[in-house]
């Protein structure tokens, strides 16, 4: 039998964690190079507003979801083994988006503030540090839930 709790608190969980990862990959590896190439750094900026949305939504939503998924799945004490490092590994990155997805959101309001002609160097950076760790993100999840 399904217990429907579970299920709607990793539903929840895995809903925000592909807005949040997601919003970050099409944007460090797709938005920001286009502007680039483009020369319009206010279309830019205007995505990245967005995305804090998704960054202080994701870290409040992930975090609160994933402390449940931690009670109701485990009984507050994380597994022996592979497992428990993987999760480990998990709560790791995830505190690591959260510090990026906040220099990110830091970085953009800087730019929008100056005016900017051209994306800072900073700001480029911030969102390809969160893509990689998006990627890291997405990869423990699929070793959490196929391989360990």
């Amino acid at each position: 039998m399904v217990d429907l709790t579970i299920a709607a608190v990793m539903a929840i969980h895995v809903l925000m964690a592909v807005l949040w990862t997601g919003g970050y990959l099409v944007t460090g590896m797709l938005v920001i190079p286009a502007a680039q190439r483009n020369g319009s750094p206010e279309l830019a900026l205007d995505v990245l507003d967005s995305l804090k949305y998704f960054a202080f939504g994701g870290i409040a939503v992930m975090g609160a979801s994933g402390g449940a998924a931690l009670l109701f799945l485990y009984d507050n004490e994380l597994p022996e083994g592979t497992r428990g490092t993987a999760l480990i590994a998990m709560m790791t990155l995830y505190g690591i988006f959260a510090l990026t997805s906040i220099w990110s959101w830091y970085e953009t309001k800087s730019a929008r503030e100056e005016n900017v002609r051209e994306l800072p160097t900073r700001l480029k950076m911030s969102f390809r540090t969160n893509s990689l760790v998006a990627t890291l993100l997405v990869i423990d999840a699929a070793l959490i839930g196929y391989v360990v």
